[in-house]
């Protein structure tokens, strides 16, 4: 798993912009970019790296890479659902937004072969594998999506039924693809959970979605276009966006004959 604040460049510029200043008379302590990205941890992370004495985790800055063993689906779920309603509480806190920046995480989640290899100059044991690299890759492409949790069909297939057996999480489909650098394409889908502000938004968008890709894959642009800007502009969907703009440039240079749908992504 990979989580990372998004935009977090852009909040470093306008706090240096005094952006995030208290104009009030109150004395209270300037808040500062270091304290946000502490309560970055503190509200999205903390459980990852301290609640699990199997968890491997390394903290980048204003992200966090976590490694599971295979066994911990269930656990995963419940911490994703617990950070992510923490994280909503304190985007609805009044000062949110206007004293100090919300906080927009994004997530990738896969399944994959990962060792871990001991490095003497740190004397810390780091991982490697393509399960590091799918999972960054995912992860990197959750806003492009408009997604929050992006998961590759690997972990969806291990969560499914841990999924479908709790009333707070579901899914939806997203794409399949071929991410950069990878040979094999990959399906990806959003985990929905109930605290997420556009939860609703997003599974009554299911069925327009769905009709959407299948006039998508069977190359009818046109029709397909429509129903994408549909999920666009009445959900609020940026998915919808990007897919309509997929259409286009598929209208305007179609694919070979044997075209399968899969569409390779060429950012990280």
């Amino acid at each position: 798993m990979f989580c990372d604040l998004r935009d977090s460049t852009d909040i470093l510029l306008n706090f240096e912009q005094g952006m995030y200043r208290n104009n009030s008379d109150s004395q209270e302590q300037e808040f500062t970019y270091d304290k946000f990205i502490l309560d970055v941890h503190k509200t999205s992370y903390e459980y990852l790296y301290l609640g699990h004495n199997k968890t491997h985790t390394e903290i980048y800055g204003d992200g966090l890479m976590a490694i599971f063993p295979e066994d911990n689906t269930k656990y995963i779920l419940e911490n994703i659902y617990r950070l992510t309603g923490r994280m909503r509480v304190y985007n609805e806190s009044t000062d949110a937004g206007v004293t100090r920046p919300n906080i927009d995480v994004g997530f990738g989640i896969t399944v994959g072969d990962i060792a871990l290899v001991y490095y003497y100059l740190d004397q810390r044991n780091h991982p490697i594998g393509i399960g590091v690299h799918e999972a960054a890759r995912i992860e990197g492409m959750s806003k492009f999506y408009d997604a929050r949790i992006l998961i590759s069909e690997s972990f969806f297939n291990s969560a499914e039924v841990y999924i479908k057996g709790d009333a707070r999480f579901s899914w939806r489909f997203i794409d399949r693809v071929r991410l950069k650098n990878f040979r094999e394409p990959v399906a990806l889908y959003e985990l929905l959970v109930d605290n997420d502000p556009r939860f609703d938004k997003k599974m009554n968008s299911i069925p327009y979605y769905s009709e959407a890709y299948d006039l998508f894959c069977k190359r009818e642009w046109v029709a397909a276009k429509a129903l994408f800007l549909k999920v666009y502009r009445d959900f609020g969907l940026g998915i919808g966006r990007v897919m309509a703009d997929r259409c286009d440039q598929l209208s305007q240079h179609p694919p070979a004959s044997d075209w399968d749908g899969v569409w390779d992504l060429k950012d990280k």
